[in-house]
């Protein structure tokens, strides 16, 4: 697994880090006015796009058997939705503007809606081929170029305009560049053929997919509609910013790790899918401990640090997300397993729980952006049963679910009470007590087992 991890690693690395360089530059340069603009175009964009998503893409990658005669079903149908998508954005983007109670925000939706049709042509050929036989070498060098240019073209443009269209018009420069490269790749010319059985095939696995990411667009922007609606663009400007820091990171790592252990899985059998899970399980923890720990006892101070004057109050945000963040991590990683083991269900009914019991806690305090992602993190922690439910259904024994969580529960319950002598002292001891404590209890650190794990050959 030392290979396909270590592009998985890099890819994910080059993403967070200009994405986390663009926000600390840009915020010196835009407002949180600025911010709240782009990320309510964001959150339209998003919706559409998770909506319609048809994990057409996974279902070729999970498929058992000769996949490539629905490569050019793939590719078609990905360039329609992408064009349909921009011109229903387009023209609803005055509605958008109303909604969120800001011209400003009709006039950057209908610029990003210029994004769909750029990437609809991105080659999702190169995304199956790469996934299915770990080539995930290729998929850095995509994300790499698209997360580059994504931060020098916002720069420039922020520059040039000094106002939200940096954001957009930069995002737009990006979706080009991964086009470009995307067929350097892999060259890849459709034919004219399109196959409604291919259609149907990709569309029985895909339909639980998309619901997966309905959902999960669902985590990832119900909270900041809700600010943005009720709390206004300045004040999702504070709150985009610090979920950032929170629930980029983190549960990115655990999408980096899911995303090397779908196609493991996939052909895995289930008492190397028990152990694997295992350690996988293990790992999110400990990787879990090292981010979690800085922005919930630190939080004031990671702030100031990154965001510079006049963001103090995405300090006060930050905590709770940070929580969120953690638990979103654990929850995440039945995905990989569900979907690899063909039962991808599994992976929305823990969604599916998670926006209801958001929604219920919110309406207690909806207009406290603080209260809110509290909200988020309760809505998060009522999803790892379910989730820990569907790993069970798929082999994993309930002994070694439960062992896995132990050295980070203690480590934490011997940390925190140091929070009272020095703010400092729990963030640096809770990541190293939990590695010591997953060293003791199972007689082994887990990422180093994680990447002791052979790739299946074929």
């Amino acid at each position: 697994m030392k290979g396909p991890l270590f592009w998985t690693l890099s890819s994910r690395i080059a993403v967070q880090g200009f994405s986390f360089l663009r926000t600390i530059v840009l915020a010196r340069i835009l407002s949180p006015y600025d911010f709240g603009v782009a990320t309510s175009a964001f959150i339209a964009y998003q919706l559409l796009d998770m909506m319609t998503f048809t994990g057409f893409t996974t279902a070729l990658t999970a498929y058992r058997g000769r996949f490539e005669g629905g490569y050019p079903t793939l590719w078609w149908s990905t360039v329609a939705r992408g064009l349909v998508l921009a011109l229903l954005l387009y023209i609803s983007s005055d509605l958008i503007g109303s909604f969120f109670n800001d011209a400003n925000v009709s006039y950057t939706t209908r610029l990003i809606a210029l994004a769909f049709i750029v990437y609809s042509f991105v080659n999702p050929v190169l995304i199956v081929e790469a996934t299915r036989f770990f080539r995930f070498e290729k998929i850095f060098i995509l994300e790499f170029s698209e997360s580059l240019m994504y931060f020098l073209a916002s720069l420039v443009f922020a520059f040039v305009f000094e106002d939200f269209r940096a954001l957009v018009l930069g995002f737009i420069v990006a979706g080009a560049t991964k086009l470009v490269v995307s067929y350097i790749l892999r060259p890849y010319l459709p034919g004219l053929s399109y196959s409604i059985l291919w259609l149907k095939r990709m569309f029985s696995f895909g339909v639980w997919v998309n619901l997966t990411f309905v959902l999960n667009f669902l985590l990832m922007y119900m909270d900041r509609t809700l600010v943005g609606k009720l709390a206004g663009q300045t004040s999702l400007g504070y709150y985009s910013n610090a979920q950032r820091f929170a629930l980029q990171a983190p549960p990115q790592i655990t999408a980096m790790l899911s995303r090397v252990l779908f196609p493991y899985f996939v052909g895995a059998s289930g008492k190397d899918s028990e152990r694997v899970y295992v350690i996988y399980l293990r790992t999110v923890m400990v990787i879990a401990s090292l981010f979690f720990a800085p922005m919930f006892f630190l939080n004031r101070e990671v702030i100031d640090l990154f965001l510079g004057e006049g963001w103090e109050y995405s300090a006060e945000i930050l905590r709770p997300l940070s929580v969120a963040g953690l638990l979103a991590m654990v929850s995440n990683t039945v995905s990989p397993i569900s979907q690899g083991k063909g039962m991808p269900r599994l992976d929305v009914f823990r969604l599916i729980v998670i926006p209801v019991v958001f929604l219920v806690a919110a309406l207690f305090d909806i207009r406290n952006g603080v209260w809110i992602a509290w909200s988020l993190a309760l809505g998060y922690a009522s999803s790892i049963p379910i989730s820990m439910w569907g790993v069970r259904i798929c082999g994993v024994s309930a002994g070694g679910i439960l062992r896995s969580f132990l050295p980070f529960l203690m480590a934490f319950a011997l940390s925190s009470p140091l929070y009272l002598l020095h703010r400092a002292l729990p963030a640096l001891l809770l990541p190293i007590l939990t590695s010591v404590f997953d060293i003791l209890f199972f007689g082994a650190y887990a990422p180093l087992l994680f990447l002791r794990v052979k790739v299946p050959r074929g």
